[in-house]
C-alpha cells in the first residue's frame, strides 16, 4: 500500500465566528503521494488558497479551521505549537506564492533570502550557504548563479523572480511542495519552463506537489490527479485521463465548456453567420515608439530602446485583429501609440484617412470618441471614488454626447444592459463588484461614445474561464450588433483562436508574422512564431458518447 506523504481529512476552514461563520473550505479530504503532482483546480473564490493556507497553519486573523485534520508523516500538524509549524514550513512543506514580486524581500539579494532557509532548516555555516544557493540557483536554471546570486529581485524578470521562489522553497528539501498558481503572471514561454523546471526538480528528488490553479491547460500538463473544487467543496477528484475524457460534475462541464478554443468558434458559426469585415478604418504604417538611453552627468542620448520598431498594421469595419506576443514585445506601447496616449518616434496612424499623429490637442481629443481602451486591470481604470453612473458619463460630457441629463442617464442604463448589468448598478461603487463585473462596466464605459475601434489590452487575462467566455462572448455580440472593430492585445492564444480575425505576432518591438487567423495559427512561418504557439498547454478532451 502506497504510504501518503500528506492526508487532508474533513477540513473544514470559516471565516467569522458564532452564527456569522462562512464556510470557506468545506469537509475537504484529499491525499497526495510521493512523486505525485496533485491539482487543486477552480476558480477565484472556490477556497484552494485558503485549502493551502490552512494546511500550513497560515490563516488571516479573520479565518479559523473549525475541524478536520492534516496529517504529514504521522503528525497532525493542527495539533504541533507553532515553535514546532517553524520547523514543518520550509523543511516539510515549502510554498511557492502566485505573486514573486510582493513575495520577495526588495533589500535582500536572490542569495541572502536562500540563505535564510539554509540557516534555518539545514543548519549550514555561511560558505556553505554561499555554494548552495549558487547551487540551487543553478538547477532552477538561472544563468550566471555565481554572479547572480549576490543581485537583487528588481534586477530579474518575472519568470527569474518565479524561479528564484522555487529555489527558496527547495531549499529546505521539502517532501511537500505546494505551488499556488505560480504561472499565473507568466508568459506562455516561460510558464512552459516553469512547468517543465518543476516535472524535472520532481524527478530528481521525489517530492510531492500540491498545484493550485484555475487554468485547465496547466492542469492538463502537469497532473497526474485533479480535484475540481468549487465554493469551498470539492465536487469531483480523478485521474487526469478520467477527467478529461468523462467529466461528471456540472460544473466541471461548465469548465470545459467555457475554455476558448478554434473547435468551439468553428462551432458557433454553423449556428450563427460570422460577419464579413468591412472597409478600412485604421491603418498604422512604420509606427515606432523609441526611448532614449541616457548617461553620464550631462544626460547625453547614447542610444534608444525600440519599444514598437516599425510595425504596420491594418483593421477594417466589423473586425478583430489581434496582437500577439510576450511581455516586453511592445503590444501595449503599441495600443498607446495608436491611441496616441505615447509620443511616437515616426509613422502614420491613419484613421478614417486622418493621420492622428498630426493632430492638435483639441482635434485629438474629438478623434477619441471614435478610439476607445479597455485596459487589463478594469479596478484600477476606475476612479473607486466615483459612481458608476458618473463613471460612464465622464465621457459622454467630455465629447458631447447627449443633449440632456436625462437622456444620458437613459443611456447609462442601456449601455449597463447591454453589457449584462442592471440599469440599478449605475448607483453603485466599483469596489461593489466583481472583477468580470467591473471589466463589463470598463467595457460599458468604451462604448458610452459610441466608437469605432475599441483596443483591448488583455481584458481577460485576470479573469476566471467562465467569467473570461462571458466576455469574449459580449464583445463578439457587440461587434455583431454595431461593427465595432477590435485591436485585441493578449498573449492567451486560445483567446485568438475563438475572437480573431486577423493575427500580428510581436517580438522584441517588429511584428515577425501576420496574417488570417487560421493560416498564422495553423501552419506558422517563422520561428518565434513556432515557439509561441509550442508553448501553449493545450486541454485535450475526449468525446464520450
Amino acid at each position: 500500500m502506497t504510504k501518503h506523504v500528506i492526508e487532508i481529512n474533513h477540513l473544514t476552514t470559516e471565516f467569522g465566528s458564532g452564527t456569522n461563520a462562512v464556510k470557506v473550505v468545506d469537509d475537504v479530504s484529499f491525499a497526495i503521494n510521493k512523486s505525485e503532482t496533485f491539482v487543486l483546480l477552480g476558480e477565484s473564490g472556490s477556497g484552494k488558497s485558503i485549502t493551502a493556507m490552512s494546511m500550513m497553519r497560515l490563516l488571516p486573523p479573520t479565518a479559523n479551521v473549525a475541524s478536520g485534520e492534516v496529517i504529514l508523516n504521522g503528525q497532525d500538524l493542527f495539533k504541533l505549537p507553532e515553535s514546532k509549524m517553524r520547523d514543518i514550513r520550509g523543511a516539510g512543506i515549502g510554498m511557492i506564492f502566485q505573486e514573486p514580486q510582493s513575495s520577495l524581500n526588495p533589500v535582500l539579494t536572490a542569495g541572502q533570502q536562500i540563505q535564510e532557509t539554509l540557516v534555518r532548516h539545514k543548519g549550514l555555516n555561511k560558505q556553505a550557504c554561499v555554494n548552495r544557493s549558487i547551487e540551487l540557483l543553478d538547477a532552477v536554471g538561472i544563468p550566471e548563479p555565481d554572479r547572480r546570486v549576490n543581485e537583487y529581485p528588481h534586477q530579474f524578470s518575472g519568470g527569474m523572480k518565479q524561479r528564484i521562489m522555487i529555489a527558496i522553497a527547495l531549499a529546505g528539501e521539502p517532501q511537500l511542495l505546494i505551488a499556488d498558481e505560480p504561472t499565473t503572471a507568466l508568459d506562455v514561454t516561460i510558464q512552459a519552463q516553469v512547468l517543465d523546471l518543476l516535472k524535472q526538480l520532481q524527478q530528481k528528488t521525489g517530492m510531492a506537489i500540491l498545484f493550485i490553479t484555475h487554468d485547465l491547460g496547466v492542469a492538463s500538463q502537469l497532473a497526474d490527479r485533479i480535484a475540481v473544487m468549487r465554493q469551498g467543496v470539492i465536487v469531483e477528484l480523478k485521474d487526469k485521463d478520467s477527467l478529461f475524457a468523462n467529466p461528471e460534475h456540472p460544473y466541471t462541464h461548465q469548465l470545459f465548456d467555457a475554455i476558448p478554443s478554434w473547435e468551439k468558434r468553428v462551432a458557433e458559426q454553423k449556428t450563427i453567420e460570422e460577419s464579413k469585415p468591412g472597409e478600412k478604418v485604421l491603418s498604422v504604417t512604420d509606427l515606432k515608439v523609441h526611448y532614449p538611453i541616457k548617461k553620464g552627468l550631462f544626460k547625453k542620448v547614447v542610444g534608444h530602446v525600440k519599444a514598437v520598431d516599425g510595425v504596420s498594421i491594418n483593421v477594417h469595419s466589423g473586425e478583430t485583429v489581434a496582437i500577439v506576443g510576450e511581455s516586453g514585445s511592445g503590444k501595449t506601447t503599441m495600443g498607446k501609440g495608436i491611441l496616441q496616449l505615447l509620443k511616437t518616434t515616426a509613422g502614420e496612424v491613419s484613421f478614417n484617412g486622418i493621420d492622428l499623429c498630426q493632430l492638435d490637442a483639441s482635434n485629438l481629443k474629438q478623434s477619441r470618441s471614435d478610439i476607445q481602451i479597455v485596459f487589463q486591470d478594469p479596478y484600477s481604470s476606475m476612479n473607486p471614488r466615483m459612481m458608476i453612473r458618473d463613471i460612464l458619463q465622464e465621457g459622454m460630457i467630455a465629447q458631447g454626447v447627449g443633449e440632456s441629463r436625462e437622456a444620458r442617464d437613459k443611456m447609462t442604463a442601456e449601455l449597463l444592459e447591454q453589457v449584462g448589468l442592471l440599469p440599478e448598478h449605475q448607483y453603485r461603487y466599483p469596489h461593489e463588484f466583481s472583477g468580470g463585473q467591473r471589466q463589463r462596466i470598463c467595457i460599458a464605459r468604451a462604448l458610452a461614445v459610441k466608437p469605432k475601434l475599441i483596443i483591448c489590452d488583455e481584458p481577460t487575462s485576470a479573469l476566471d474561464v467562465s467569467v473570461q467566455a462571458q466576455i469574449l462572448a459580449l464583445l463578439k455580440q457587440l461587434q455583431k450588433e454595431f461593427q465595432i472593430s477590435y485591436l485585441f492585445i493578449t498573449h492567451n492564444i486560445s483567446v485568438v483562436e475563438y475572437i480573431a480575425h486577423y493575427v500580428a505576432v510581436m517580438y522584441q518591438g517588429k511584428i515577425v508574422e501576420q496574417g488570417k487567423v487560421d493560416q498564422v495559427l495553423q501552419n506558422p512561418q517563422n520561428d518565434y512564431t513556432k515557439k509561441l504557439l509550442s508553448a501553449v498547454p493545450r486541454v485535450h478532451l475526449s468525446k464520450t458518447g
